[in-house]
């Protein structure tokens, strides 16, 4: 049996998680850890009850796998970590194809403020804040996001992108901004690319093109087994834009985790 341990384990996205792996058949047993303010709680998991542990406590020396939501664990296990938002949509997209056939990727990318530790209440305080006639608290974004926007610095989300295959020869510039979405990441991408391969990049699409998507996306809290919104118009010989919305948690980060599960069961069977 292999132990699966989940740190931040009173976050929603441990909800999420487990919805995911009710259904995943194997021999492992999941452990939940977290700060004081968590600790105690339980989850529901395959009829059983998950007591989340306080994690300066809690002997995690047995984790075979290690969802590490809280950027915490510092062990040799196998870890899985939530990637920035912009690298997992590239990661689907992108990684079966061959190195050059992207030659440039420009464009914009917006990410939500599930992205950010304690985003999500930060932006809801916000919110009321202003309805108060108050100024909005600046932590954690270092300023008022709601119902703005701010520039992020690229060069971590650059880098992290050309250790792609795929993307490893290619010219990258991307306007990265912290939107006020709570959950709904979205990407309006203009790609230079091998003209031979415009097939490819038209079967991406889940939908037809709407103009919009990549500033107004109407995507919000989705079924777990929903697809990420692509949609893909070609323009002039060897160019291309994709419109894509995806909600992180859910369609992302949840479908990480289990790929890291299914995948680790499988290599000790």
């Amino acid at each position: 049996m292999i132990v699966v341990l989940i740190t931040g384990g009173g976050s929603s996205l441990v909800d999420a998680i487990l919805e995911a792996f009710e259904f995943v058949i194997g021999d492992y047993r999941i452990r939940l850890v977290d700060n004081l303010e968590s600790a105690g709680e339980a989850r529901r998991f395959q009829g059983h009850t998950l007591n989340i542990e306080l994690d300066t406590e809690a002997d995690i020396s047995d984790a075979d796998l290690v969802i590490d939501l809280d950027q915490s664990y510092l062990g040799d296990a196998f870890v899985m970590r939530p990637e920035l938002s912009m690298v997992s949509l590239a990661q689907r997209l992108f990684e079966n194809l061959p190195e050059g056939v992207i030659r440039s990727l420009h464009g914009v990318v917006r990410e939500p403020v599930v992205e950010v530790k304690g985003g999500v209440e930060a932006l809801a305080g916000q919110v009321t804040q202003l309805f108060s006639g108050r100024d909005p608290e600046p932590m954690p974004f270092g300023g008022a996001l709601a119902f703005n926007s701010r520039l992020l610095d690229d060069s971590v989300l650059i880098d992290v992108l050309r250790e792609m295959p795929a993307l490893g020869l290619t010219y990258i510039s991307l306007e990265r901004v912290q939107s006020d979405c709570f959950y709904t990441v979205s990407a309006s991408l203009w790609l230079q690319i091998d003209s031979a391969y415009s097939g490819r990049f038209k079967d991406m699409a889940t939908e037809p093109y709407q103009i919009g998507l990549g500033l107004a996306p109407d995507t919000g809290r989705v079924e777990l087994d929903a697809p990420i919104r692509v949609m893909v118009r070609t323009l002039d010989e060897g160019w291309v834009h994709m419109a894509i919305a995806a909600d992180l948690e859910r369609h992302l980060w949840v479908a990480d985790a289990k790929l890291a599960l299914t995948r680790r069961l499988e290599s000790l069977a």
